[in-house]
């Protein structure tokens, strides 16, 4: 029996971790790079025959050398992966007493201490690696170590391997590797250092990215810079990088979140001129600075667009809040309505299109309407949430209507919803209006509800549209004061006492 090669032992997590390392060949790929020395094993390739086994085909056999070729592989890879397992270990060295790596393991190894947290060590083995062959040093393993230290944040070892690239001759840097470089020190908040090598770039000729230019609009917009943004534009033109779509959305966007309004539309009118596609993030970002701004009719505009848009886009609940609050600014409370059933055909049954459908009819001061949407709640079997019942109670308490009023406390004790403090302030306010409360009131304390620390549930958008009361306006100067944690019932104590 021949002696084997006596593997060192391996763990599942070993396992897991080389597969997530190895580079497996597409099928039918060209026969697997070995390397040299006791990584390389010298395999005779058998003379071809005539006669092939039965059942056997040329392609089985291709079959079967690639497979010998990716198990030798993997069986130099987990050698490899023993040595760099411990922490102390140097890669450098290792490289050295293997005498060579072929492109595969190296890269292998550079996700190998990548995954361990050791990228600092990856530039010294790189450097190693390419100095045993004058064919490593070449633009592509140059543009792809500098990706690789960038993204782990070790920008000044990519400029230290920018710097080596430059003194090779013919060897040309690409625009690629500048545009990392500049893209990593605009993570850092470097933006001169950025522009130094922006700098470099034209004054070696080197056409910069449009990314580049993007990524330089972004870091003026993040530190305010506006008017250097349309400088950087223009300082993009004069080099002969005209700005694309990606640019110009870009642009829109930053202007929106600064609420330059102006500017914004300025650039969105380029945008149509040049018959370019507005993204979906630049739409709703407009339709966010306008309904920031109250601005109704272009809100309504940019939102009925957004509607169309396809696939469809789905609202976050603080914009859709933002809108319906221009909208009933503006006394348009119906719009509340066909926003909830807009929602309804996007999003099905949320929090929200409920609210904004309860509300519409509450603040029309409509039952009918109410009473419908109830009923529709109830075949679609939505549970009521305490916001849904205090829009309920709310638009019962200004019609007066505290026989209605009083079947809403009643049906959430039974539907188990739980009073919040505007449930609270509703009825306190509605004593003033001649609402008799004592019962109801009486009924929470014999569930210990007033024992409860004081909470705050109900949905923003329902004190937009109905406001605030005495009762809550007293609790915000009460709590202003005290800053301190309360009980329903000794804050309602305190309530009667101021």
């Amino acid at each position: 029996m021949g002696m084997g090669v006596l593997l060192p032992s391996i763990s599942i997590n070993d396992k897991t971790f080389i597969c997530k390392t190895l580079a497996f060949p597409k099928p039918f790929s060209r026969t697997l790079t070995t390397t040299k020395s006791q990584f390389s094993r010298s395999t005779k390739t058998p003379p071809p025959s005539i006669h092939l086994s039965r059942g056997k085909t040329n392609s089985d056999k291709q079959d079967t050398v690639q497979f010998d070729d990716l198990r030798r592989n993997w069986n130099l890879k987990r050698i490899l992966f023993e040595k760099l397992k411990d922490k102390d270990s140097d890669p450098v060295r290792i490289l050295e007493e293997d005498g060579d790596w072929s492109q595969e393991l190296f890269w292998a190894v550079v996700g190998f201490l990548n995954q361990t947290s050791r990228s600092n060590q990856v530039l010294q083995v790189f450097d190693k690696w390419k100095s045993k062959d004058n064919s490593r040093v070449s633009e592509f393993n140059y543009r792809r170590i500098v990706r690789f230290l960038v993204e782990e944040g070790l920008v000044e070892d990519a400029v230290l391997s920018l710097k080596e690239m430059k003194n090779v001759q013919n060897l040309q840097v690409s625009s690629e590797i500048y545009d990392s470089i500049i893209h990593g020190f605009i993570e850092k908040g470097r933006i001169e250092d950025a522009l130094f090598y922006l700098k470099e770039m034209e004054d070696l000729e080197v056409k910069p990215l449009t990314s580049t230019y993007n990524g330089l609009i972004k870091a003026y917009a993040m530190n305010g810079l506006y008017d250097d943004m349309a400088k950087c534009v223009k300082r993009m033109e004069s080099n002969g990088c005209f700005p694309d779509r990606s640019t110009y959305n870009l642009l829109i966007r930053e202007f929106s979140v600064a609420g330059l309004i102006k500017m914004m539309e300025r650039t969105y009118r380029i945008v149509i001129s040049k018959k370019m596609d507005v993204e979906v993030s630049t739409m709703v970002a407009m339709l966010e600075v306008y309904s920031n701004f109250g601005i109704l009719e272009k809100m309504e505009k940019v939102y009925k667009r957004v509607l169309r848009l396809r696939p469809k886009v789905y609202l976050q609940d603080d914009l859709i809040r933002k809108v319906a609050a221009v909208y009933m600014e503006n006394c348009m409370f119906s719009r509340l309505d066909d926003m909830g059933i807009d929602l309804y055909s996007k999003t099905g049954n949320t929090h929200i299109m409920w609210c904004l459908r309860m509300l519409a009819h509450a603040r029309l001061l409509s039952r009918t309407g109410m009473e419908s949407v109830g009923r529709e709640m109830d075949y679609k079997k939505v549970r009521w949430s305490v916001s849904v019942a205090n829009i309920m109670l709310f638009g019962y308490a200004k019609m007066k209507d505290f026989g209605r009023l009083k079947v809403v406390l009643a049906e959430m004790g039974a539907r188990g919803v739980k009073p919040d403090i505007v449930t609270c302030g509703i009825l306190w306010d509605a004593q003033g209006f001649g609402f008799d409360g004592v019962g109801e009131l009486g009924s929470w304390r014999k569930m210990g509800f007033f024992g409860d620390v004081v909470e705050f549930k109900t949905d923003p958008l329902v004190l937009v549209a109905f406001g605030k009361g005495d009762f809550l306006r007293t609790v915000e100067e009460l709590d202003h004061k005290r800053n301190k944690v309360w009980t329903y019932e000794h804050l309602i104590e305190l309530v009667e006492q101021h």
